[in-house]
């Protein structure tokens, strides 16, 4: 029996359901309810040499009285349309605070809805009060700071430096806190494993971001990531540094070559001059000794000296 109650006439008994659902929600869509619905808080009237130095809730609770299928539809459809309550502050000058329902009561104009919603406001639920401080506009610019975690694949390395463009930022907010501001931070770029040159866009802001706007909202990061590999130079002149006045010294040989290893496109394009190498007198030379190992100055792209060709230079005092 209580299967052939579930198999039989399944279409009409289905149909039956459906139309009792339906009519269902008919009847309790039909009835008045109240229900609280979040809305925008939009201000206007500010001047543009005026700035606020306190962030204003964007979103206010309010509550509505409607039917069932008004209040629902307006609960999916609204944060897409027009509907808010302006703040207007126009008259505002230093610190005020006002109080939403008060201000809805004497500017019932300022609250926009669209007709078709047929929704009544009741009252704003919270905040109760928006308390609102405004103070000159600055403008200033101010430096980009990166900060970075990369690391390079086995092989690889990065030549020179980490580069972010623009590295000035036009900054526009509240005097007081912008009088103290020098710089702006990029959020931690952090990559492993990198083989390729970068190139990557990242968005910029200030905290708190509703008290600022920035002439730019991005940043561009790039950085020249080469394969290691290693380049022989000859003939660099050896430098003699800090030779007191008065001592006659030598060099022997007077030019050296050397192998360095860096970034391989950067190495090629490098010549003997661009290295510095040197031996300070002053510093090292000790009368029982006559051979040492010079010093380098690396060029940018250059890791390291593998080895000097000769390995060591003769320093006679005469």
């Amino acid at each position: 029996m209580l299967k052939n109650f579930f198999t039989q006439d399944l279409q009409i008994k289905l149909g039956s359901l459906f139309l009792a659902i339906l009519l269902w929600f008919f009847v309790v869509t039909d009835i008045e309810y109240f229900f609280d619905i979040e809305i925008p808080l939009r201000v206007e009237g500010l001047s543009d040499e005026k700035a606020f130095n306190n962030e204003i809730p964007e979103l206010i609770t309010a509550r509505f009285r409607g039917k069932g299928h008004t209040l629902l539809w307006a609960n999916m459809t609204m944060p897409l349309s027009e509907t808010g309550l302006v703040l207007d502050l126009t008259k505002t000058k230093n610190t005020q605070i006002y109080y939403l329902n008060e201000y809805y009561s004497e500017h019932p104009d300022k609250f926009i809805i669209p007709r078709d919603y047929s929704l009544d406001l009741i009252h704003i639920v919270e905040p109760e009060s928006v308390w609102v401080s405004v103070e000159h506009m600055a403008h200033k610019e101010l430096n980009v700071k990166l900060q970075t975690d990369i690391t390079t694949s086995l092989g690889y390395m990065l030549v020179g430096d980490v580069n972010v463009t623009p590295n000035k930022i036009m900054v526009h907010g509240p005097r007081s806190m912008l009088a103290e501001m020098t710089s702006i931070t990029v959020p931690r770029l952090t990559l492993a494993d990198v083989n390729t040159d970068i190139l990557i866009s990242l968005p910029i802001s200030l905290e708190p971001q509703q008290l600022f706007s920035l002439d730019t909202g991005t940043v561009t990061v790039s950085a020249d990531i080469q394969s290691i590999g290693s380049v022989e130079f000859q003939d660099i002149v050896i430098r003699l540094e800090n030779v007191p006045p008065g001592v006659d010294i030598s060099v022997i040989p007077q030019t050296i070559g050397l192998q360095a290893e860096g970034g391989l496109d950067r190495l090629l394009e490098l010549r003997p001059e661009d290295f510095t190498v040197s031996f300070d007198f002053g510093a090292n030379w000790t009368p029982d000794v006559q051979m040492y190992t010079p010093e380098a100055v690396l060029p940018m792209g250059v890791q390291r000296i593998n080895r000097f060709i000769p390995e060591k230079i003769e320093i006679v005092q005469k």
